[in-house]
């Protein structure tokens, strides 16, 4: 890779995370609304998943210092990291294979990214429900309202930013 390549792939890397700190900040008011996590599954196939979870690290550490530094933050990058890798070998590669008929293909992937909102829920719950010594199903029925605003503005956001990026990530002159 020549340096001019290098400093184009870190620079991508720089303005996505930078774009994901700014939405994040902006959607902080509304509750697990984040637009940030189609971007970062988005990234994962684009991308790749190892620039992806750069962008999604880079994300949380810069954003927990303006929105609060703690050990959750840790908690929320394995998390993430966790469903970034799901979706990238096993979701998304499904929505390839199967066929949905007449159905454009990003119905599909839209309600898997969805999904992978109530999974990274679940997931981080189960990681809080450990730590604090407490029954399970308790933090996750009492995260089930913020899981299912996650998996809808996942499902609302996937599809809008989806041709926003292919373009930045094709873009012949970045």
């Amino acid at each position: 890779m020549t340096v001019s390549k290098s400093l184009q792939h870190l620079t991508r890397i720089a303005i996505l995370s930078a774009l994901c700190v700014v939405l994040r900040y902006a959607f902080a008011s509304l509750p697990n609304v984040q637009p940030i996590t189609a971007i970062f599954l988005i990234s994962s196939v684009s991308l790749g998943l190892t620039d992806s979870i750069s962008i999604m690290a880079i994300t949380m550490l810069v954003s927990s210092f303006l929105m609060g530094f703690g050990p959750w933050v840790f908690w929320q990058i394995l998390s993430f990291a966790l469903i970034l890798c799901l979706w990238k070998w096993l979701l998304y590669p499904l929505t390839k294979v199967l066929k949905f008929g007449k159905i454009n293909e990003v119905v599909p992937q839209a309600l898997l990214a969805g999904m992978m909102g109530i999974v990274y829920g679940v997931v981080i719950d189960s990681f809080y429900a450990f730590i604090y010594s407490m029954p399970w199903w308790t933090y996750v029925l009492a995260g089930a309202s913020f899981n299912l605003a996650h998996a809808l503005s996942t499902i609302l956001f996937y599809p809008l930013i989806l041709p926003i990026l292919r373009r930045f990530y094709h873009e012949k002159s970045f």
